[in-house]
């Protein structure tokens, strides 16, 4: 018997001619053929697709120059607040770590 599993992907896309981003869900099949591989396939909105990362067409103005992230490296962190504190602070706590 050979084992079968789905998962969902989301894919971020961003087109580098207009700067268009957006998003799309995948539903992943994976099935192990018994000798230690894998086959893999890709559905989207109810049919077979190719692989996420090749062969899409930017929605905004039709550009194939479209860059794919998976979900979670596509969404940028937010940039943490500086911390205010004192340089001398700064100095003792560098000379507790013989960093200075």
């Amino acid at each position: 018997m050979r084992d079968a599993w789905s998962s969902h992907e989301s894919w971020v896309y961003e087109c580098l001619c207009c700067f268009t981003t957006w998003e799309e869900q995948f539903e992943v099949r994976h099935t192990a053929d018994g000798h230690g591989g894998e086959g893999v396939v890709y559905e989207h909105d109810g049919h077979r697709c190719t692989t996420p990362w090749t062969d899409h067409v930017c929605p905004n103005c039709e550009s194939q120059n479209v860059k794919a992230f998976s979900a979670p490296w596509g969404k940028r962190p937010a940039v943490p607040p500086a911390r205010r504190t004192d340089d001398l602070e700064l100095v003792f706590r560098l000379r507790r770590l013989h960093a200075w």
